[in-house]
């Protein structure tokens, strides 16, 4: 054996490298001796006898963490068949997997660390291993405290907007949870960055240079962004306050239309002719909201100055009383205040009428058409533009003057 030995180490011919390989080769024939053997095979059966009690473990206490799982579920449905509990399903799933992967890396982890033991190979010491078992410990603990922590926030959020009172409706719905999605998203952000500046600082590393640079990054580019921020922060407070919403009529950044779509940054107005205008939400200085409460139909009629006034006010309360009767969106009854102006060719007196949100304008447009046909009946003149023309005929005034002769009568002429 030390022949055959010898006779493969002589094969290398750099002394070095031969050196070496021929301390390996002993080793590996050491190994396999007769001796050593019955320990190789002795340290390879608690080798699999560790991974075996480790995947077992794991299966159990997963089959473990599983069952405990779904009977918390099954008992917090019970007990809150709103949903509303302080562990949301998402949160109790996330510390499901969370414990899992800790559990199945973990548990080989540490099977591996013994397999090295059984091998008398010391890749770790028992003060380095406690050393990363308290980070690890203290990491998770960071990460499921912030997560708790966001659910917390979310169910205080979730409070405060059914607190608050929010109508059953589809606009008022869509609107509620624009904001509870943007401030949930906020508090995830915010809580889960300072989860991992406190993680940063368990590992030493300097967290003031990190803020710092985020600090001056965050101020390069709020002045590089001045207009996206402003349009963010002029839509938030849109939604907020609820200035206006989808479905509206209104008249914003000098658009009249009806409102499509309400976004932080955008709003989405259709104008009545078809065009669809969008217009950040920073530009929008002045909303006029038509769909807020009644809105007044004002019709001014003209009659001519020869027409009894009196008449035409009577004439004009009767069709506005029928005008009530008939048509839906009108409130209340029309009232004919009299006569507001006294122009060049007639005589005009408005009448005012309480309609339904957005729909002045269809009721001015339907009590114009009773007025003139009422009128028409009444014999009363709605005046228009004319214009007499007067001719004067001058052919009598033209006199017919004697023809001038060279002879007068009388006398003879003269050279």
């Amino acid at each position: 054996m030390q022949q055959t030995f010898d006779l493969y180490c002589g094969v290398f011919a750099i002394p070095e490298i031969r050196q070496q390989f021929k301390f390996l080769t002993y080793r590996v024939l050491e190994w396999f001796s007769p001796d050593n053997i019955e320990k190789l095979v002795i340290r390879l059966a608690l080798s699999l006898l560790v991974l075996m009690v480790t995947y077992l473990l794991i299966k159990i206490i997963s089959r473990l963490l599983d069952r405990f799982v779904r009977d918390t579920s099954i008992t917090g449905e019970q007990e809150e068949p709103g949903g509303k509990g302080i562990l949301s399903d998402s949160f109790v799933r996330s510390v499901q997997v969370l414990l899992r992967t800790l559990l199945l890396y973990g548990g080989y982890f540490v099977a591996t660390i013994l397999i090295l033991e059984i091998f008398n190979v010391k890749v770790i010491s028992a003060a380095d291993l406690k050393t990363v078992g308290v980070t690890v410990l203290k990491v998770i603990g960071i990460l499921v405290g912030a997560r708790l922590f966001i659910n917390f926030g979310n169910l205080a959020i979730k409070q405060i907007f059914e607190k608050h009172g929010f109508k059953e409706e589809i606009i008022e719905t869509r609107r509620s949870e624009t904001l509870k999605v943007l401030l949930r998203s906020v508090l995830t952000y915010l809580v889960f960055f300072l989860a991992v500046l406190t993680i940063l600082q368990i590992f030493s590393v300097n967290t003031s240079a990190i803020l710092a640079s985020a600090g001056i990054l965050g101020l390069a580019v709020g002045f590089g962004a001045q207009n996206l921020v402003k349009d963010v922060i002029s839509g938030f407070f849109i939604i907020f306050e609820d200035q206006f919403s989808v479905g509206d009529f209104v008249e914003a950044a000098g658009v009249v239309g009806t409102v499509e779509e309400v976004g932080l940054r955008t709003c989405k107005i259709r104008q009545w002719t078809g065009e669809l205008h969008v217009i950040p939400n920073g530009e929008i200085t002045r909303v006029t909201n038509y769909n807020r409460g009644e809105m007044m139909a004002v019709v001014v009629i003209g009659i001519a100055y020869e027409e009894d006034i009196d008449q035409a006010i009577y004439v004009l309360g009767q069709e506005s009383e029928r005008a009530f009767k008939e048509i839906d969106t009108i409130l209340d009854t029309p009232q004919v205040q009299g006569i507001v102006e006294l122009a060049d060719s007639a005589v005009n007196i408005r009448t005012i009428a309480p309609t339904k949100a957005g729909e002045h304008w269809a009721v001015e447009r339907e009590l114009r058409r009773r007025f003139k046909y009422a009128l028409d009946r009444a014999g009363i003149e709605i005046p228009y533009p004319r214009r007499v023309l007067y001719q004067r005929d001058t052919a009598a005034e033209i006199k017919k003057e004697p023809l001038l002769s060279g002879i007068n009568d009388g006398e003879p002429a003269q050279d």
